[in-house]
C-alpha cells in the first residue's frame, strides 16, 4: 500500500507555510521531501506535485487540519483508483488510532506520543532528514516523520486497516 503521510505548518486564514511529506511503500520510506511555500499558487502547484503519485492512504496526526488545508487549496480532486471522488482520502489518523489504542494516556499531542513512544527513532530519522534547527515540534517535515514512526511501531502488530477514514 503506497502511503504518504502529510503534515502542514501554517493555518487556514494564512495559508499553508510548510509542507513535510512521507511516501512509503507498505512501511518502507520511498521518498522524503520537505517544502517552503510563499504563496497561493506555489503552493498549489507543490501539492499538486505531492499529491501526483495518488497515494492510496493519506495519514496525519489531527486528519481535519490537513484535510481543510488540503481542500483549500486543492478543492477538486481528481479521480482516484477508478474511484469518482470529491475527497481526498482515505486517511489514518494517529490521534483517531492512539486514544483507541491507549485509551489511559493524559495527552495525544504529537510530542506528548513521541515521548512517549518514538523518542530514539525520532532523533536519528530527524538528525538524517530535517534541515538544520528543523528537527523540532511545529516544522512539517519533523511531525511527518513522527506521524510515520507513530504508525511503523504499530503497523505489524494491528489491523490498521479498521482505523481507516
Amino acid at each position: 500500500m503506497q502511503m504518504l503521510i502529510l503534515d502542514f505548518e501554517g493555518c487556514h486564514s494564512k495559508g499553508i507555510r510548510e509542507i513535510g511529506a512521507v511516501f512509503t511503500q507498505g512501511i518502507k520510506i520511498t521518498k522524503i521531501k520537505e517544502l517552503s511555500v510563499d504563496n497561493v499558487g506555489t503552493c498549489r502547484k507543490t501539492l499538486s506535485q505531492i499529491l501526483v503519485s495518488s497515494p492510496e492512504l493519506f495519514v496525519s496526526h489531527n486528519i481535519q487540519i490537513e484535510k481543510n488545508l488540503l481542500k483549500k487549496y486543492l478543492p477538486y480532486p481528481p479521480i482516484i483508483k477508478d474511484k469518482d471522488s470529491h475527497e481526498w482520502g482515505p486517511w489514518l489518523d494517529t490521534i483517531k488510532l492512539y486514544k483507541t489504542l491507549y485509551p489511559d494516556l493524559k495527552k495525544y499531542e504529537l510530542s506528548s506520543l513521541k515521548d512517549i513512544f518514538i523518542k530514539d527513532e525520532i532523533e536519528i530519522l530527524s538528525t538524517k532528514y530535517c534541515t538544520k534547527g528543523k528537527g523540532k515540534h511545529h516544522n512539517a517535515l519533523y511531525d511527518a516523520m513522527c506521524t510515520y514512526l507513530l504508525v511503523k511501531r504499530l503497523y505489524s502488530k494491528i489491523d490498521l486497516n479498521r482505523f481507516i477514514q
